[in-house]
């Protein structure tokens, strides 16, 4: 027991090491938890489009666990670091290295203790609030209420003794490696300046310009969703290499300004920061890299979360949709039937007969027909997609009188545009003689590809037309007209708008088979789409929080490793006359210097990212640029504030530790 009261003597006295550790991972473990606790909820499955919610808390619940992992060592890291000289002081004493291990396993089951006992119980208080919120979010029914899981905890614990089996190993490991003396002034590393490292910091240009050029000159959503990692996995790389090399060149060059760097607080600050810059440089990158994914992340999701109503209003001009190549008068019979049956009032109908979407690939501005597998096999970003409608379907729908040539289109551009003044196809071309701005029933919108409507001058010219383009008997049937109907249907209720489309759905596929039809409407799509893009939002929230207090952790640690380092040097410059107001202000420069630069860097990271985050946004249907941009700047706003009250805190905490007391 003498070793566990040691131990336990330890934990109480060195707080200001042990704390931030112990917070760290009792956060840790009531975010897996609650993570945990949502995933295996049974009322997940009763969610509209359950197998996507899982899929996405799952797979959030998966990065949680590697970031608890990795952040866990992390911590460690630090907290080893500064109890080497106490581990290298109780060897000289007469401890052996058997007698540490024996104090690191009870240091360590007390810790988890600790840990794992207040953890579970903040992560179910956590959860029961995590519930209210989500349910809020994705407004759904009673259905999904918090449920207590003893597998969830379970699962919980025999990840943490995991992780805590690793730290002791790590830490018996370094005893093990490291003779007393090492031990003893173990905090003391690395004390040489570095030299310059040019070719990282050319390696780290190029990386991070790669990265930049990538985020900045895509044009297509597809291709975004390709080169997303690939941009990141740069500007990471990038980010280290500046950040170790680029860090030590800055100084120097402000070491050769002696204008700037004979100044009290810039001497001392330059100095200082200059012996131990390698360890700064890694730890700011990660500081950087890590405020960099909480702006993204909130405000990517954010964006999801609040673009609502703009997705709805670009992706359904009328409230159903519903095409069918085959008995579009049974088609339309049963939609009278249900709206009677239902009592659900049509309004905004529109009834268009067109052509079936055609795909075209433009090679040199000539459209060329394209094969459907080819395009989505190849996923080409250069197909354009066409319906084509005859000017008397359009003189219809418009009441606007149409006189067309034969070789006279009219031009509508629903997705994309088309320069030139003339459509030109392999073996025929059609003047646009005039561009059209609407059409009822399709909304102009930033598409995935180019997607335009052709007003044909008659169905004599838009045969012909088809038949060269399918000339084969096998083609015959993409020359099959196509009937859409579109529609609003005026029920207050979001229960019975849902009854409704449900119903009507059912009716069509009992009346014209499957695969004969294709149905589309906003209330099922809100529904689904609330889950998804409240999910979204949540895990987002959660992952930001986690990130912020992983950078306030990392910032705390190294303002206390710091303190710690300067303390004999700040007591040196003391007892030779300088003043206490002198320290502070040396402080408030050196940690204001260091610690502005990684919010800086994320800041133009978010900036370089805005452009390619725009294109992926557009895949999920947000195409409103600048709700995305108020967003970002009020992301960036508050986590400047909170990164600007842990930058006070932290420096309060760094002058404590370097000031000598009078």
């Amino acid at each position: 027991m003498f070793y566990g009261k040691l131990a336990f003597t330890n934990l109480r006295k060195n707080h200001r090491g042990y704390l931030p550790f112990l917070i760290s991972m009792l956060f840790l473990v009531a975010i897996n938890t609650m993570t945990q606790v949502i995933v295996n909820n049974e009322g997940m499955q009763n969610l509209p489009n359950s197998a996507s919610a899982r899929a996405m808390f799952g797979l959030g619940h998966i990065i949680i666990m590697i970031f608890t992992v990795i952040f866990s060592f992390y911590t460690n890291s630090f907290l080893l670091k500064q109890r080497k000289k106490e581990l290298g002081l109780y060897n000289i004493l007469g401890l052996g290295k058997r007698e540490l291990y024996q104090l690191m396993i009870w240091e360590t089951l007390l810790s988890f203790l600790i840990v794992i006992s207040s953890g579970l119980i903040t992560g179910l208080v956590l959860s029961k609030l995590a519930f209210l919120v989500l349910q809020r979010l994705i407004s759904v029914g009673n259905d999904f209420v918090f449920q207590l899981s003893l597998s969830s905890l379970g699962f919980v614990t025999l990840l943490f003794v995991g992780i805590f089996f690793l730290l002791l190993l790590i830490n018996c490991w370094q005893i093990k490696r490291t003779n007393p003396i090492t031990l003893l002034h173990g905090s003391k590393k690395g004390e040489q300046e570095p030299k310059a490292r040019w070719i990282i910091a050319i390696l780290g240009l190029i990386f991070l310009g790669s990265g930049y050029v990538i985020a900045v000159t895509i044009d297509s959503p597809l291709n975004a969703l390709s080169l997303f990692f690939i941009a990141i996995v740069l500007v990471i790389l990038g980010t280290y290499c500046l950040f170790i090399a680029g860090s030590i060149a800055l100084l120097k060059l402000l070491k050769r300004n002696k204008r700037f760097y004979y100044q009290t607080n810039h001497f001392i600050s330059v100095s200082s920061m200059m012996y131990r810059m390698k360890q700064n440089a890694a730890g700011l990158a990660s500081i950087c890299i890590l405020s960099t994914m909480v702006l993204v992340t909130v405000a990517t999701t954010a964006s999801l979360y609040f673009g609502q109503k703009d997705v709805e209003r670009t992706r359904y001009p009328r409230d159903v949709m519903i095409s069918t190549k085959q008995h579009p008068d049974q088609v339309k019979e049963v939609i009278d039937a249900v709206s009677a049956e239902k009592q659900a009032p049509l309004s905004e109908q529109v009834y268009l007969t067109s052509t079936q979407s055609i795909l075209f690939d433009p090679e040199n501005d000539i459209y060329q027909i394209a094969d459907a597998d080819t395009y989505y096999n190849s996923r080409s970003t250069t197909i354009t997609l066409m319906n084509f409608i005859t000017a008397q379907e359009y003189q219809k729908h418009t009441n606007e009188t149409v006189s067309l040539k034969d070789d006279e289109i009219y031009f509508y551009p629903v997705s994309g545009d088309l320069k030139a003044n003339q459509l030109k196809f392999a073996d025929q071309a059609f003047k646009i003689k005039k561009r059209i701005t609407k059409f009822p029933g399709i909304n102009q919108q930033v598409g995935l590809t180019d997607s335009f409507l052709i007003i044909m001058p008659n169905q004599a010219v838009l045969d012909q037309s088809l038949a060269k383009w399918f000339p084969k008997k096998a083609d015959a049937s993409k020359k099959l007209p196509e009937y859409n109907f579109m529609f609003n249907a005026d029920l207050k209720n979001k229960e019975k708008n849902l009854d409704f489309v449900q119903t009507l759905r059912e009716r069509i596929f009992q009346q014209a088979g499957e695969g004969q039809f294709t149905f589309d409407d906003k209330y099922s799509f809100v529904s689904e789409n609330k889950v998804f893009t409240g999910g979204f939002f949540f895990l987002g929230i959660i992952f930001g929080a986690t990130f912020i207090l992983a950078t306030a952790l990392i910032i705390y640690y190294k303002q206390i490793s710091e303190g710690m380092d300067d303390r004999e040097r700040f007591e040196i410059l003391q007892k030779v006359g300088m003043s206490h107001r002198e320290i502070k202000k040396v402080i408030s420069s050196q940690v204001l210097m260091v610690f502005s630069f990684p919010l800086v860097i994320a800041v133009i990271h978010l900036a370089f990212a805005f452009p390619l985050i725009r294109k992926l946004l557009i895949l999920f249907g947000l195409v409103n640029w600048q709700l995305f941009l108020l967003i970002c700047g009020i992301v960036t706003i508050v986590f400047a504030i909170l990164y600007f009250i842990v930058y006070r805190l932290t420096a309060r905490s760094y002058y404590q530790l370097v000031e000598r007391k009078a």
